[in-house]
């Protein structure tokens, strides 16, 4: 059954199209992937389903509720931005503690078992200033994981990482899907799409041009490559 809902939704920001009445549906357990290249509306469309910014017109459902309409919809939602959340003078523990702390949540054993998760149990009282890259990007995803919610919003998980921090990123997104959350992340990379998700929407200048699986996608266009695919959309569209 879909868990995210989205019909129509979309922003205008002064006299500005953002996102364009973009409608799509993520299945229960899913990677679902929003490619697009800068500027394509792939954020402003999680920013609106994370919350943080009220649609110009559309509706969305997480679980049944509305967007924005349900204070509880929070606690089963984990929204990672591509900025850091995280505080630099805090130890890596003691980032996920705060976290944890405005959930409510204070079992150390939650916090362990976390460390574990994002692999950094050797780096917990470390500086998270300290942390290299791939580490800091794998505490930012910690921290939005404290509350156990259901369904993860990555926002370019892996952007500015080198190609083996990457792949790092992406065996811990496999590692939380196989715990049955259901991932929706957006990138303009092709391979992490195609490797990740079981299936993606393309978004162009604010509108999704085409959605399915990698393959039928492939298919469709008679090309071997999601790259191949994407530059054709684009040449498509007029870009």
């Amino acid at each position: 059954m879909p868990v995210v809902e989205v019909k129509s939704l979309a922003k205008v920001i002064d006299e500005s199209i953002i996102v364009d009445r973009v409608s799509f549906s993520v299945q229960e357990g899913e990677i679902f992937g929003l490619l697009g290249s800068n500027g394509s509306g792939k954020t402003t469309t999680f920013n609106m389903l994370a919350g943080l910014l009220k649609p110009s017109s559309g509706t969305a459902k997480i679980l049944g509720k509305k967007i924005g309409k349900d204070a509880e919809l929070k606690r089963d939602i984990g929204f990672v931005t591509q900025q850091d959340s995280f505080y630099e003078t805090l130890t890596v523990r003691e980032n996920l503690e705060f976290f944890a702390s405005q959930c409510g949540i204070t079992n150390k054993e939650t916090i362990k078992k976390l460390l574990g998760q994002i692999k950094l149990s050797t780096k917990a009282d470390v500086l998270a200033s300290s942390l290299s890259g791939g580490m800091k990007k794998r505490l930012n995803i910690g921290c939005s994981l404290v509350h156990g919610p259901r369904i993860i919003f990555l926002d370019e998980p892996t952007v500015g990482l080198d190609p083996v921090v990457r792949k790092e990123i992406w065996k811990m997104v496999e590692e939380l899907h196989k715990e049955k959350k259901t991932i929706i992340i957006t990138s303009h990379y092709m391979e992490e799409v195609e490797y990740l998700c079981s299936r993606v929407a393309v978004m162009f200048a604010g509108r999704i041009v085409a959605s399915g699986t990698p393959a039928q996608l492939k298919k469709k266009y008679k090309l071997k490559q999601m790259e191949d695919v994407f530059a054709h959309l684009m040449k498509r569209e007029g870009r």
